[in-house]
Parts: structure tokens; C-alpha cells; sequence
């Protein structure tokens, strides 16, 4: 009996001894590799680099050993992330806020970030985005421009978040241009071969487009490129690339009204006027106050004949006492389309006490004619002609009140002004016509913009014939017979002024 009770006991000890030993793991070390791969996202620098270097860092604050270390970095990429929606034109994240509640657990921090967070929050953003949607001036950004260069210079080269505030505040600010990309590089130091730093010299006015594809080599998660490429072709005049990569960029992020704008702007230019106005709309709930949009969407309203919407959109740039003289000289348009001419007139007075070009005298000649205002249309039609010589219609509509005032021999000097105006036009028209018929534009739009073009034509055509008939009617009652027959028979054929210029032909002495 003790024999077998000494062998149960052998028993359980050699099992107690081959039981696996509990393995403690220490969730730092974890934490540590974590840390690394935020630290090579941050340095990566790429939009969605910078939101997952803030998730993991964040994730690291759990591990009290790591808190300190990962508060620093999460901090940093909360920072970097509210400068890249500044420079971006996105809408707000709030992660200025999000730096701004981390930096409060550390007094350390706080001391060292603070003059940064500081600087985001004078660099405006593009495109009037943002939450408030009420875009700033941007002035502020150049205020103590020399004495915050010296500031920011001073600790570019400390770590990743300083030496990219001190190239963005550079570049943002204008001192980039006097300064040049290579003493802009300098001050960052060793920093500067980080595609972090790369990026945001490439970004820089003072760099060249190649230099952005280069970044995009070496880290193709930079999708935001795709939008700097799109400035770079609308300034060389590329619309259709500029198309291309503002749509790249848009369907990586919807939420981001530098770009909603902007393919807006792209289809006023291609005169897609409902697409415009999709694009402005959607801008406009991304940023809802901001003026750009209001005024591009009051253009493609126009153009659309929406009248009443259009006149609505004015209303609201009068209302933020933005662009008044544009807001006032559209309404006024629309108000003449509407037949409303007292109001047009007060709306055209007020925009020529904010713009100075031919548009708004000319609106106005347009208008006083209509009020039967003769002599204030000539007024204002005589400096629309002054500031601008080649507006076939300033000259249609001039010549037009010199015949109502009899005068004579201004008015066949006038007519034949126009109706070369007009022919020059029409040639040009022409000339549209064939590069859009042979253009890689889609056929839907080539067929729109052909038929306004044509459209133009028939117009103008209408109006040149008006003006013979009037050079006619001149040259007779200045007695010139040759002139009149010779001005009367450019109307042979027409349906509306040939009977009349026969009839008139046949008045003349023989």
C-alpha cells in the first residue's frame, strides 16, 4: 500500500514537472513594433501614412512605458495631418484640436509644439474649405513674415514636424521664392531626404512638376499628388489633364472642396454649365459660405437661363458682402433677360461703383435703351467702346442709338464698325467650329458646343444685317446715293430688311 501511494506521488510530480511554464508577455514589446511602423508611417508622409501613423501612435499611449514616446508622435502626425488638409483644401478633420487636447497632457510638449500649432492655424485654407466654410483672408500668414522665419529656422532641423512647418510656412508664405528650394532644404537638415519633406518641397511653387512625380515614384500612396499634378496642368493651360488628375484626386476623397471647385471651374470653361453647377453645388455644401462657388454657380445659373435661381445666388454674395460689384452686375443681367428694367438699372449702377470694365457700361447702354434713355445710353455705350474697341456688341448697340438720335453720319461710320466687328467674329466662330470638330473632346460636348457657336452665328448675322440697312438709311439721308445702293444691296436675299432696302434704293435719284 505505501508502495503504490510513493508511486502516485512519482507520478505527479514528473507531470507537475513536464506542465508548460506560463508565459507573461510584455505587451511593450508589441507596443515598440507599433511605435516603429507609426514612425515609418509618419516619415512616409503620404495623407493615409499620416492618419494610420495617428492611429497606431495612439494605440501605443495605452502601454505606460511607451505613453510618453507615442503622445510625442501622435501629436506630430495630428499636427501634420491639420497642415496637409490646410495646404490640401479639404474639409476640417479636427485634428488641430486633436493636437492641441494631446499636447495638454505634457507640459514638455506643449512648450515644444505650441509656436507650431500656432503657425497651422495661421495658414489659410485653400479653397475657403474648413467646417465654418467661411474662408479667411489669408493676410495673416504674412504678418511678422521675417521674425517667424527666424523662429521656425531656428528648429527646422529638430525633428520631422518642425522642419515641415518651417518648408510649408516658407512656401505658403511667399519667403520660398526669394529664398530658393536649395537654402529652404538646408535648414531642415538631414530631414530633408524624408518623402515627408520631399513632398512638401515638391509642393512648393518653387519647384517643378518633376520633382512631384519623383515622390510619387519612390511612395505611390501619395493619392493627393494627383492634385498638386492638376495645378501644374490648369496653370500650363492642360484642361483636359487637369480634368484627368482633379477627378483622380476626387475619387479618393469626396470630402474636398479644392477639388469639387475646381472641376467646377473646368466645366464653365468646356461650357458644361449643368456639370458646373453640380460641382459648385456640391462645393458649396463642403463649404457653404464660400464666394468662389457662390459666384461660379450664379455664372452657370446665368448661362443656363435659370434667371430667378441665378439672381437667389447674388443675393447671397450681397448678404456676406462678397464679390458685389460681380453679384450686382449678374443680377442685373438676369433682371434684363427678366424685362425688369428699373431694377436692372439700379443693380448695373451699383455694380459700376465697384467694377471698372467694358461689361458693366455696355449692360448699362444696353439697359437705358430699353428705358428709352437714349442719351444716358450712348454715355455709358461710348466708354464701354473706350475701354474695350473689339465688342462687336458695344458697337451694334451704339450705332444703333446714333440712328435713333439721326445722327447721320456717325451712324454709318458706326454700322460699318460693327458689321466688320461682327464679320470678324463670325470668321472666328468658324474657325471654332472646325478645332472642336477635330478635337478628342466627347461628342456630347462637341455637339453642345457647336450648336452655341452656331447659334452665335445666326445672331450675329441677324445683326450685321441690321447693320447695312442702317448704313444705308444713313448714306441716303446724307445724300451719298453710291454708299446707300452700295450698303442696300449687301441685303439682297434677306428676309427681313431686302423689301425694305429696295424700297429705299428705289427713293434715290437717279
Amino acid at each position: 500500500m505505501k508502495l503504490r501511494r510513493r508511486a502516485a506521488l512519482v507520478v505527479l510530480c514528473l507531470t507537475a514537472a513536464c506542465a508548460p511554464k506560463r508565459v507573461v508577455v510584455d505587451p511593450a514589446v508589441a507596443g515598440r513594433v507599433t511605435l516603429s511602423q507609426a514612425d515609418e508611417n509618419l516619415r512616409a508622409g503620404c495623407f493615409d501614412c499620416l492618419v494610420d501613423a495617428l492611429r497606431q501612435y495612439e494605440s501605443a499611449r495605452a502601454i505606460p512605458v511607451l505613453a510618453d514616446e507615442a503622445t510625442t508622435g501622435a501629436v506630430r502626425a495630428a499636427a501634420l495631418l491639420a497642415l496637409r488638409e490646410r495646404e490640401l483644401g479639404t474639409t476640417d478633420s479636427s485634428y488641430l484640436e486633436k493636437a492641441r487636447e494631446l499636447t495638454a497632457a505634457s507640459p514638455a510638449i506643449r512648450q515644444e509644439v505650441a509656436p507650431l500649432v500656432e503657425i497651422i492655424d495661421i495658414v489659410p485654407w485653400r479653397a475657403g474649405a474648413g467646417r465654418s466654410g467661411r474662408p479667411d483672408s489669408g493676410l495673416g500668414i504674412f504678418a511678422n513674415r521675417e521674425q517667424r522665419l527666424e523662429a521656425l529656422r531656428a528648429t527646422a532641423a529638430r525633428d520631422e514636424l518642425s522642419a515641415y512647418v518651417w518648408v510649408a510656412y516658407a512656401c505658403e508664405s511667399g519667403a520660398a521664392r526669394t529664398m530658393g528650394n536649395p537654402e529652404v532644404r538646408a535648414a531642415i537638415g538631414r530631414w530633408a531626404d524624408l518623402p515627408l519633406l520631399k513632398f512638401r518641397l515638391a509642393a512648393c511653387p518653387t519647384s517643378g512638376p518633376s520633382a512631384l512625380d519623383e515622390v510619387v515614384g519612390t511612395e505611390p500612396r501619395y493619392k493627393e499628388a494627383a492634385f498638386f499634378k492638376g495645378l501644374t496642368a490648369t496653370g500650363a493651360r492642360k484642361l483636359d489633364e487637369a480634368d484627368a488628375r482633379y477627378r483622380e484626386a476626387y475619387a479618393w476623397r469626396k470630402t474636398w472642396p479644392a477639388v469639387t471647385v475646381a472641376l467646377a471651374n473646368l466645366a464653365m470653361t468646356a461650357e458644361e454649365f449643368q456639370e458646373a453647377r453640380d460641382f459648385y453645388d456640391e462645393t458649396l455644401a463642403l463649404a457653404p459660405m464660400f464666394p468662389d462657388a457662390l459666384l461660379g454657380k450664379l455664372r452657370a445659373l446665368t448661362y443656363l437661363s435659370r434667371a430667378e435661381d441665378a439672381m437667389a445666388v447674388a443675393d447671397e454674395l450681397l448678404a456676406i458682402s462678397r464679390y458685389p460689384g460681380d453679384a450686382h452686375y449678374w443680377k442685373a443681367y438676369n433682371e434684363l433677360s427678366l424685362e425688369r428694367y428699373d431694377a436692372a438699372w439700379l443693380d448695373i449702377e451699383a455694380a459700376d461703383r465697384s467694377l471698372i470694365n467694358s461689361e458693366v457700361p455696355k449692360i448699362a447702354g444696353i439697359i437705358a435703351i430699353n428705358r428709352h434713355e437714349i442719351d444716358v445710353a450712348r454715355q455709358r455705350l461710348e466708354i464701354s467702346r473706350q475701354r474695350n474697341r473689339n465688342d462687336c456688341q458695344t458697337l451694334y448697340y451704339l450705332h444703333l442709338v446714333l440712328a435713333d438720335q439721326r445722327k447721320w453720319p456717325e451712324t454709318v461710320t458706326g454700322a460699318v464698325s460693327a458689321a466688320g466687328c461682327i464679320a470678324a467674329a463670325e470668321a472666328g466662330l468658324r474657325s471654332q467650329i472646325e478645332e472642336i470638330r477635330s478635337s478628342e473632346v466627347p461628342e456630347a460636348r462637341k455637339a453642345r458646343q457647336i450648336a452655341a457657336r452656331e447659334q452665335q452665328i445666326v445672331s450675329g448675322s441677324r445683326m450685321r444685317a441690321t447693320c447695312w440697312f442702317n448704313a444705308a438709311v444713313g448714306s441716303f439721308n446724307t445724300k451719298k446715293a453710291d454708299d446707300a445702293r452700295m450698303y442696300a444691296a449687301k441685303l439682297d436675299g434677306d428676309a427681313q430688311y431686302a423689301d425694305r432696302a429696295r424700297d429705299l434704293i428705289a427713293q434715290l435719284p437717279r
